[in-house]
């Protein structure tokens, strides 16, 4: 039994654990598209100007432009004047029957049915919102068949229609599904948004609502920030976390000195719900002034949808404060407004609370009406067959979701896949190179090093033959100034070429290639030959062009210095290369190693490492 207790404690302990993990992260995403908002909004003074921008434009604009125009005021307006707003619409609808501009009627339809919705009259808005509806077309005017369907949606889910309310939205998800646009999705997740919150399910209202707002931070939709805050808050509320509520409301407060005040229609909205706040906290006074200032603000600008739910919780705030007779009165009332609009669900929320109400104080017989009026309004709303609706249209949505989530997994998958076979090759193929590159790095080396070791020995014979060449020096043949005939003669005898070798023999020993600017000419000159015969004897008996002759005497006398001079090859590059006449880096490079078949940096650090290990 002990051990039970235990197991089901922990079990309690990791479920709380879980949610409550869960709604951090779900008010980190809420926070998040505050700060987003924030960034978004604009100074009060903009939109104002904006608003007489288009006023002094309409005076001028014309056909479509003005059209939109005429729209873009109606918005601006729609919330704090509505008669204003609606005349702008219907100058926008007049103009656009004129042109024939079909897109202009709709918008305007749009606009007048939302109208109509804001002032509770729920049969004219239908009537329009299903024009545009049959007008719109299957693909030509998708925003405007949202606009629409999101409409009915609210209208149904008003009406107490759930099972219509719930099928419009789940085909608007669909249609965005299957378009991929923003306002679409943006749309959708509005009207189910609304329709859970009215049915009660603020969990999934709050979810929708939260996917709704990154499209409306994409599409920089402003006017909807305020009614968004106002549902995240009522929401929350709904759900037990006041705080998050509470901190939802402040930064409303903040946001309305960033943009233009929301209207009377938001605001009203705010204030009910932010009594309805006070009113579960326990905060009565405030709950009073709260709701107060929304019926005012309902009554004096005909809000006749939102008239019966703020009569509604005054009733609850009065019964709170054991005021039961004020609070029947104020049932009856709400009750009243609600008929006039067709709001049935709030017509059973009353006819419910009534029934209770007068069978406690004594008054069975209005009890008995009431109940009456409750079970026929509940029957009518919810039979069998929509229940099963509802539940059909939730599992076809669960199971659509599902699958999904499913191909998503899939498609994850694949791409895990993919990447790691792209990931296995690229490794296969670095290990290739790297195999490659290290077989090649130590063949290289070997040849290096082997074309090393000739350079030395080559260079200890050079030292040997010094002391020898110095000696027979002294016996060098002196060749008096002879001038060679000239250029087109025939070619050379062996005197000839005995004499000129004999002359470049002489000038290797004062070693003229170390001045940098030798070159044919300059040479021909000093040996006073023609420079034809010159680069003849020079291709004829050293076996190369006279660069390569020259290049190759530089590297010849270079290899024993540094050999013998630790400072020398301890030098910049550059440095030793001026030492023997070069007048570039890279050509010393590319005349040492065409010569010795290695970089002059590489055998300078062998020699290096060969005096090192010397020592």
């Amino acid at each position: 039994m002990y051990t039970c207790s235990k197991r089901f404690a922990l079990f309690l302990f990791l479920a709380a654990t879980i949610l409550l993990r869960a709604q951090d992260t779900q008010n980190d995403s809420i926070f998040y598209f505050f700060s987003e908002m924030e960034a978004y909004a604009d100074q009060r003074g903009i939109e104002r100007t904006s608003v007489m921008q288009r006023d002094s434009l309409l005076q001028h604009a014309e056909s479509k432009e003005k059209v939109s125009l005429l729209l873009a005021q109606s918005k601006a307006y729609m919330y704090n004047e509505v008669n204003k707003a609606k005349s702008y619409t219907a100058r926008a609808m007049e103009i656009s029957s004129e042109l024939g501009y079909k897109k202009g009627i709709l918008q305007s339809k749009n606009q007048a049915a939302y109208l109509s919705f804001i002032l509770g009259n729920f049969d004219h808005s239908f009537t329009l919102a299903e024009e545009v509806l049959a007008a719109s077309g299957r693909i030509r005017f998708l925003r405007e068949k949202a606009d629409a369907m999101t409409l009915l949606s609210d209208i149904y889910t008003e009406w107490g229609q759930y099972d219509h309310a719930l099928e419009k939205g789940l085909e608007l998800l669909d249609f965005a599904e299957k378009h991929r646009k923003d306002y679409l999705f943006m749309k959708a997740y509005a009207a189910l948004s609304h329709y859970y919150l009215r049915t009660g399910n603020y969990e999934k209202s709050l979810s929708y609502c939260l996917q709704g707002i990154p499209f409306i931070l994409r599409l920089e939709q402003r006017q909807y920030f305020f009614p968004k805050i106002d549902e995240i808050a009522r929401m929350k509320a709904k759900l037990n976390d006041i705080n998050t509520a509470l901190k939802a409301y402040a930064f409303y407060e903040r946001l309305e000195k960033m943009m233009p005040p929301p209207g009377d229609y938001i605001q009203s909205a705010v204030y009910t719900n932010m009594a309805d706040i006070y009113m579960m906290s326990g905060n009565f006074s405030k709950a009073q002034a709260y709701l107060s200032k929304a019926l005012e603000m309902n009554q004096e600008n005909q809000y006749r949808f939102r008239i019966p739910r703020a009569l509604m919780l005054r009733a609850k705030l009065l019964l709170k404060q054991k005021d039961t007779t004020t609070a029947i009165l104020s049932y009856e009332e709400s009750l009243e407004a609600a008929e006039q609009i067709n709001a049935f669900d709030v017509v059973k929320d009353n006819s419910k609370a009534l029934s209770e109400l007068y069978l406690l104080t004594g008054q069975p017989g209005k009890s008995s009406e009431y109940k009456a009026l409750f079970e026929t309004i509940r029957d009518s709303l919810f039979n069998n067959e929509q229940e099963q609706k509802i539940v059909i249209l939730e599992t076809k949505r669960n199971v659509k979701e599902i699958s999904q989530r499913k191909r998503i997994l899939e498609l994850e998958n694949e791409t895990q896949q993919a990447n790691f076979n792209t990931l296995f090759t690229l490794l296969m193929l670095v290990l290739t190179i790297s195999g490659v590159s290290i077989y090649s790095y130590f063949k290289v080396r070997t040849k290096n090093r082997l074309l090393y070791d000739q350079a030395m020995e080559l260079a200890k014979v050079q030292l040997d033959l010094k002391e020898k060449l110095r000696a027979w020096e002294a016996n060098s043949i002196m060749v008096a100034d002879t001038k060679e005939p000239p250029a087109s003669c025939q070619p050379l005898d062996d005197d000839v070429k005995s004499i000129i070798l004999a002359k470049l023999d002489n000038l290797e020993e004062e070693k003229f290639f170390l001045d940098p600017s030798c070159n044919l000419h300059a040479l021909a000159e000093t040996l006073k030959t023609n420079p034809k015969y010159l680069s003849q004897v020079i291709n004829q008996e050293k076996g190369c062009n006279f660069n390569t002759y020259l290049n190759c005497l530089r590297i010849d006398f270079l290899i024993p210095k540094l050999i013998e001079d630790e400072d020398l090859r301890n030098s910049k590059l550059c440095y030793i290369a001026t030492t023997v006449g070069f007048n570039t880096l890279n050509t010393f490079n590319s005349a040492f190693k065409k010569r010795k078949g290695i970089l002059p940096s590489y055998f300078i650090k062998e020699l290096n490492c060969s005096q090192v290990e010397a020592e």
